[in-house]
Parts: C-alpha cells; structure tokens; sequence
C-alpha cells in the first residue's frame, strides 16, 4: 500500500493543498514556483500514491492524515479562512505545519479509515437511490416511522429585475447576476444574491449593457466578455467586475466580437468557445490569460456551435450541445488545454458520449468533478429533464425536474454543494426564478488513528 513517507517534503506541501480544493495556480502562487514545476509535481505525486486523479489524492491525503474529512489540515487555518475554496488570494498565505514523517507505519489506521469510507460510500449511494427512486427503498420497520429525505430542490427569493441571457458567478459567499435582457430591453444591471439571508442588493451596473453572455471568476475578479449590445451589435469588450470595490474595469478587448459562446475557467485562465458573430456559428477557442493581459487563438472545436455549455472537470473541460445554425446538438467535445499548442495541438479533442438529447441555451455547471446539465430547448416543446454526467463513468443520468415547461437562457452559479439556476426565459418571457438544486451532501466520520 502507498505510503506519505514515500513523498518528499514538498510533495507533501503540494498533496496537502490539492486535498483542500485549490488550483494549480493557487499552489503555485502559495509555494512561489511555476504552473508547470507543480505539474511535475503532481505526476510524480499521482505515480508515488498509485491515483491517477486528484480526488483520488484527495481522498488519500485524508487517509494519509494530512487534511480532515471536511478537507481543513487537521482543523488548523490559512489566514482565518477555511482552506478549502480559496479564491486566489494565496500569494501572502502562510502554510500550516504538515504532519512531520514518521519511520513507524501505521497501515491499520489507513485501513480503518478505507472500511470506514466504503461504509459511508455504500450507505450515500442507497441513500442517493433511495431518494431519486422512493420505491426500491427498503421498508421502514412498523414501529418505526420512514425518514424524511431532505428536498434537493428549494425556491429562494426572485430577481428583482427578471431577466435572460445573463451572465452568473459565485464569489465568496454571495452569488452575483449580470446583464442580459428584461423585458424593457438588454440592460446592464448587476444584482447580488445572499444566499444565507435570502435577499437581494443592487449594485453598480456593467458599463456595457449586453445579453446572451456569461462570466468566470478568476483571481477574486469576475470577467464578463462580448455579448449582444441594445442595438442589436454585438461587442468585443472584456468588462471586469471588482466585487470586493463595487467597481468595473475594462479589459482587452477579445479578437472579434461575440454572443452566445460557452465559457469556463480552467487554471486561472478563461477559456471561451465558439459562438455566434453576426454572420455564422464559430468553432473558435479563445484563450485569456489575466497575468499577462492578453488573448490566444487555441484549437478550434470540431464542432461549430454557438448555445452551448462548457464546464472543467478532472483536468479537462467539457463542452456540451449547442446549435450548429439549424438545429440542436447533442455533441459531447472534450478539451484538453494543456494538450493545447505547438505540434501537441491535434490532440487538444476528443468525443465524449453525447447527451441523451440536443439542447441548446441551457446552463451547465461542474460540482465535485461531477457536471450538471438544466434545462435548454430541444427538438421539440417538452421541458428536457435535468442530466449528470459524471467523466469518469462515461454516462448521462436525468433526475428529477421540478418545472413542467422548458427553461432556457438561465444562469447557473455552483455554489458549495448547491448549484443556483437564476433567471432565464420561460415560454418566451425573462423570468426572475431563483431555483437552489443539491447536487452532492457532505457527510464528516472521524478519522480513527
């Protein structure tokens, strides 16, 4: 069995903060070396542990004793915060104490922890089964009454401006809404949910009032790119939100102007894809990197489409659907952007399975390397059902759908283990919906040593 002896001192650093959650980037920034020093790093990490992903390390680094079962290092703290969902902001952060090497093994306490943990798996997956399929459940005994199974979906106050075509993002512990369009028209308006409190600020508005766009966070700064202008144009302007200032800069502007792409942040860089650009649906990739400040062309998509979903999970990003110009598709495409560059290029794609149906204009958000696909138009009138698709099953499951008509143009915000749909159209109108989905639940055993 793989040992936490076996790994040098920095190695151990570097384990310890994949397991909290942070990215490449992050750990880079934290430990003052390259992107590609911790890259190198990893693959020697991966090898020595015998993991082939970072969730598998994570899950080891638990085992191991380095962080807890919440994903905190032995309860200790950066800074005041929380490891686990750091924003960026690790440059200035002190790392805490690792558990020093021991020469005496202690493999009983690993395997207490291993039986421990396919106990909790087993039970979390009947217990997944059991919600989603309440007839395959076991009886509850007579004298004792069945449990409750908490409800994965929950209605929270709506927009106060109804909208679709917007742009969401989640930053620290409030969820931020965008542009898009009312039905007075594109607007730039910028509204923030509190999720804890259930209630809505208004704040400075986005210089350039556009729609059918989205946005990442990256580096505690919320990007905002191209979009359907009031006239009916469409923009090459990068707006960057401060939501720390309540304040907006510009950006460079992107190589040409655009709506309707898919986006997603992948190692502290937005990647954009495809589109529409007044004439034709593109099967364009755009690369920004915010240190540098500038923008790279990247190896086209296979597919043109421009409505489509991008999500990164297990260190590639998965671009979904879309519509090709006369119909819907129901493409999986799967990016590898360190694959991406040089002679490397034509290996950046690959097919993916496809979803069980075309859909375009839906939102797509990743939660625990898991991604979720909700709502969308289709080839015909009926609302598509929800989807997961974890990566490493290589399978599409629909779930439960609370709406009984299609939702489309909405924004979609993970958030912990929620994700928040916001916004949107519904038969043909911006709706202010605010709909919270449970995609995983957390629960914590003790670690026995």
């Amino acid at each position: 069995m793989p040992d936490i002896d076996n790994l040098s001192e920095r190695e151990r650093e570097i384990l310890y903060l994949v397991a909290t959650g942070v990215s490449n980037k992050q750990i880079a920034q934290a430990l003052h070396i390259s992107t590609n020093t911790v890259k190198v790093h990893l693959r020697n990490i991966f090898s020595k542990i015998e993991v082939a992903s970072r969730t598998e390390a994570a899950m080891f680094a638990v085992g191991a004793g380095l962080v807890d079962p919440a994903g905190e290092a032995r309860g200790e703290r950066m800074n005041g915060l929380p490891t686990v969902g750091l924003s960026g902001e690790m440059a200035n952060a002190t790392l805490p104490a690792l558990p020093a090497a021991s020469p005496v093994s202690r493999p009983w306490s690993r395997w207490y922890f291993l039986a421990g943990f396919i106990l909790l798996l087993t039970f979390g997956i009947y217990g997944v089964l059991a919600m989603r399929n309440p007839g395959s459940a076991v009886p509850a005994s007579a004298s004792q009454p069945a449990p409750t199974s908490p409800p994965r979906w929950q209605e929270g106050a709506q927009l106060p401006t109804p909208r679709q075509g917007l742009a969401v993002a989640a930053y620290e512990n409030l969820i931020y809404t965008i542009a898009g369009e009312s039905a007075a028209g594109v607007t730039g308006v910028l509204e923030c949910y509190d999720p804890e409190k259930d209630s809505w600020t208004t704040l400075s508005p986005k210089p350039v009032p556009v729609t059918e766009v989205g946005a990442v966070v990256i580096g505690g700064k919320i990007y905002v790119p191209g979009g359907r202008t009031v006239s009916g144009s469409l923009t090459n302007v990068l707006d960057i939100y401060d939501p720390r200032e309540d304040r907006w800069e510009k950006g460079p502007h992107l190589p040409v102007p655009l709506s309707g792409y898919a986006m997603a942040a992948f190692e502290g860089k937005l990647y954009l894809f495809g589109g529409w650009n007044g004439q034709s649906v593109l099967p364009t990739v755009y690369e920004f990197d915010p240190d540098r400040q500038e923008w790279l062309d990247r190896a086209s998509m296979p597919t043109a489409r421009s409505l489509a979903g991008a999500a990164a999970a297990n260190g590639k990003i998965y671009v979904f659907g879309g519509f090709d110009g006369n119909q819907p598709l129901a493409v999986n495409e799967v990016y590898h952007p360190d694959l991406d560059g040089g002679q490397g290029a034509e290996l950046a794609w690959a097919a993916g399975p496809p979803m069980p149906d075309p859909r375009y204009s839906m939102g797509v958000a990743s939660v625990a390397d898991i991604i979720h696909v909700f709502g969308g138009l289709g080839l015909g009138s009926d609302p598509l059902p929800p989807l997961e698709y974890p990566p490493q099953t290589l399978s599409w499951q629909a779930f439960e759908n609370p709406l009984d008509e299609p939702w489309s143009l909405l924004g979609l915000a993970p958030f912990g283990t929620r994700v928040y749909l916001l916004g949107g159209a519904v038969q043909g109108a911006p709706t202010g919906r605010n709909l919270a989905y449970q995609a995983i639940y957390v629960v914590s055993l003790p670690v026995i040593r």
